[in-house]
C-alpha cells in the first residue's frame, strides 16, 4: 500500500463549537487508523482562524496542540482563508494532497479511512474529488455535493450505479486536491470572491486545466439544514415570495450588497465574468438595477404563479416533501 501525505484545511470563524467538534472527530479518526507503520499516512490539520473573538484559537492551543493554527484579521473570509491554508501547505507541509473541509459538519465515523483509501487509489493522478454533505434529519438529501450541467446532485439515489460521478463543478464543503494544484493554476482567486464563489471559481479553473472533477459518496458527512438555511441559497426571487412583509421584502433586496450573501451582486458579477482579469465598475452598478427592476417587477406576478414557480424550484432542488410544504404554505 503506497504512503500518503496529506493536510486538512478548516477556515473557522467564531465557531468555537462546531471547530471543537470537527477537530475531536478528526483527531480519533486518524489515531485510530490501523495500518502498519511502514503504511502510516500523514495526515496534518491546519486550522485558519479568520480573527475569532470566542475562544476559537485558546480552545485549539489548549486542547489540539498539534493542530497547525493561522490566524487572519477578521478580513480573510472563507476564500482567502482557504488560500492562507492553502499556501503554507504548499511552502511548509510539502503533502501529497490538500483537503477543504467546513467545520460546521459532522464527519461520517469512517471518513479519514476513506479519505485516505481515495488518497492512496488516486495518487499522481489529476483529479479532484469531492464529497456529500447530507441532511441529518434526511439522510438521503445531499444539500451540499456537486452540479452536473447546472443541476445539483441532491439525492443518494443518484449513485445507485457508480460510486463516484463525474462532475461540473463541487461545493467547498469537502474536497480532496492534489497540492501540485497550486503551483499548476495558484491560489483561489480572494480578491474577487472573497466569501462565496471562491469554491466554485477554482474548481472550474481546475477542470479547464485538465483536472477530473469528481463526487464520491464514499466521503460523507452530514449537517442540520434548516429552513432557514435553503432560504439563504434559493434566488431572491423566490425569497421575495416568501417575504410577507415590506420589512421581510427590504432585507431580501440587501442581500445584493451584503458579502456574507450568496446573491451579492460583486460575487455574481465575478462570476459571469470570471474569465476576465477585470471587470468595469459599470457592470456592477447594471447587474445591480437589473436584479432591483426584475426583484420588483416579479412582485406584480399574481401570487398564485410565484408559488407555482416556487414549487418547481423546490422539486428541482430535491427538497423533501414536508419542508416543501411547509414553505409554500408560508
Amino acid at each position: 500500500m503506497t504512503r500518503v501525505s496529506a493536510a486538512l484545511i478548516l477556515p473557522v470563524h467564531n465557531r468555537k463549537a462546531y471547530t471543537s467538534a470537527i477537530l475531536n472527530q478528526l483527531t480519533t479518526q486518524i489515531a485510530a487508523l490501523k495500518t502498519e507503520p511502514s503504511d502510516k499516512p500523514t495526515i496534518h490539520i491546519v486550522v485558519v482562524d479568520d480573527g475569532s473573538t470566542d475562544g476559537t484559537a485558546e480552545s485549539i492551543n489548549q486542547n489540539f496542540t498539534e493542530v497547525h493554527l493561522l490566524k487572519g484579521d477578521g478580513q480573510l473570509w472563507w476564500t482567502g482563508a482557504i488560500a492562507t491554508g492553502m499556501r503554507h501547505v504548499q511552502q511548509h507541509l510539502q503533502t501529497d494532497y490538500t483537503v477543504w473541509l467546513n467545520d460546521d459538519i459532522t464527519l461520517a465515523d469512517d471518513f479519514v479511512s476513506q479519505l485516505i483509501e481515495l488518497c492512496q487509489a488516486s495518487l499522481h493522478q489529476i483529479t479532484i474529488t469531492g464529497g456529500i454533505v447530507c441532511d441529518q434529519s434526511h439522510p438521503d438529501w445531499i444539500v451540499f455535493g456537486g452540479v452536473i450541467a447546472s443541476q445539483p446532485i441532491n439525492n443518494t439515489q443518484q449513485f445507485k450505479n457508480a460510486s463516484i460521478l463525474k462532475v461540473d463543478t463541487l461545493n467547498g464543503n469537502i474536497v480532496v486536491m492534489p497540492t501540485q494544484l497550486v503551483t499548476d493554476i495558484g491560489l483561489p482567486n480572494s480578491e474577487r470572491f472573497r466569501h462565496y464563489g471562491g469554491d466554485y471559481e477554482y474548481i472550474c479553473r481546475a477542470k479547464e486545466s485538465g483536472y477530473e472533477i469528481r463526487l464520491s459518496n464514499h466521503l460523507v458527512a452530514t449537517t442540520d439544514y434548516r429552513v432557514s438555511d435553503i432560504i439563504r441559497y434559493m434566488p431572491l426571487v423566490f425569497q421575495m415570495t416568501l417575504s410577507s412583509t415590506l420589512a421581510d421584502k427590504w432585507r431580501t433586496l440587501q442581500n445584493l450588497h451584503l458579502l456574507k450573501s450568496p446573491h451579492n451582486a460583486y460575487h455574481m458579477v465575478n462570476s459571469i465574468h470570471r474569465h476576465k482579469s477585470t471587470v468595469p465598475w459599470w457592470r456592477y452598478s447594471a447587474f445591480y438595477l437589473r436584479k432591483i427592476v426584475k426583484l420588483l417587477g416579479g412582485e406584480c406576478l399574481p401570487r398564485y404563479i410565484r408559488k407555482q414557480q416556487l414549487s418547481s424550484y423546490l422539486e428541482q432542488q430535491g427538497v423533501p416533501k414536508p419542508i416543501s410544504t411547509c414553505l409554500l404554505e408560508r
